[in-house]
């Protein structure tokens, strides 16, 4: 009886000792699927928004995560909110349409001369929502005709697959294509991206732009901002106590 329970115990522990094994395999299969790429600037720091795609003509990879980002022509929103475009840039499939509402208790007046769409929209409220679409690939610098301050872009992927770095400036793609397009605003206000060449296996990529950080800067407040905060902040703080 106790050579059986030792043999037992023996097949028993053979057993989830291959379960772990084959638990292990299939874990690196599975994290194998995916390429992490960091997007960083001239001076080695991390980029968000920077836009990462597998190129038209490049087999795109059949994993789960690949639908997620398949660039469909739909509708898009650019927001203005606190006198700011939102998002800083704005990935669009071609024919897409992209909605500019108006957050603000006061008007905006968006356009843009870049050649992809040229446009201009009338001095509207915030009850109001235009809308724009645009067919050709391309990158779309906006404005706002009556804060200067106010810069963004709409990039219009030529691509099949197209996704955008987070705050660290990394993001996770299928792995298997042999080349990817990087693009971040001041290569050009065209769809002029680097290229980028995949290691078969490759699971991690470090891609350096020759470009700076960009952002937003919103103006300084007025003197009358300023002194209606400082009150504003004294009447709190005066209902806590």
């Amino acid at each position: 009886m106790r050579l059986f329970q030792t043999v037992f115990t023996v097949f028993l522990l053979g057993a989830v000792s291959s379960i772990a094994v084959l638990a292990l395999i299939f874990s690196a299969a599975a994290t194998a699927t995916n390429l992490q790429v960091k997007v960083l600037d001239a001076q080695q720091q991390p980029l968000a928004g920077a836009v990462v795609s597998i190129p038209t003509g490049v087999d795109l990879p059949t994993t789960t995560n690949s639908a997620d980002n398949l660039l469909t022509a739909e509708t898009y929103v650019m927001d203005q909110v606190d006198k700011l475009f939102v998002p800083f840039i704005l990935v669009v499939a071609k024919g897409s349409q992209v909605v500019f509402p108006n957050r603000d208790n006061i008007r905006h007046q968006v356009f843009s001369f870049s050649p992809a769409k040229p446009f201009e929209l009338p001095l509207y409220s915030n009850r109001e929502q235009p809308l724009v679409r645009f067919e050709q690939a391309g990158v779309v610098v906006l404005g706002c005709n009556i804060h200067d301050h106010m810069k963004a872009y709409i990039y219009i992927s030529p691509h099949q697959y197209s996704a955008q770095t987070d705050a660290q400036g990394q993001v996770t793609v299928p792995a298997g294509s042999t080349q990817l397009a990087v693009w971040y605003p001041g290569q050009e206000n065209t769809v002029t991206d680097t290229l980028v060449t995949v290691r078969s296996g490759q699971t991690e990529l470090v891609v350096q732009l020759p470009v700076s950080k960009q952002q937003q800067q919103p103006p300084p407040l007025s003197p009358l901002q300023q002194k209606f905060n400082q009150r504003k902040q004294q009447t709190l703080m005066s209902e806590q106590h």
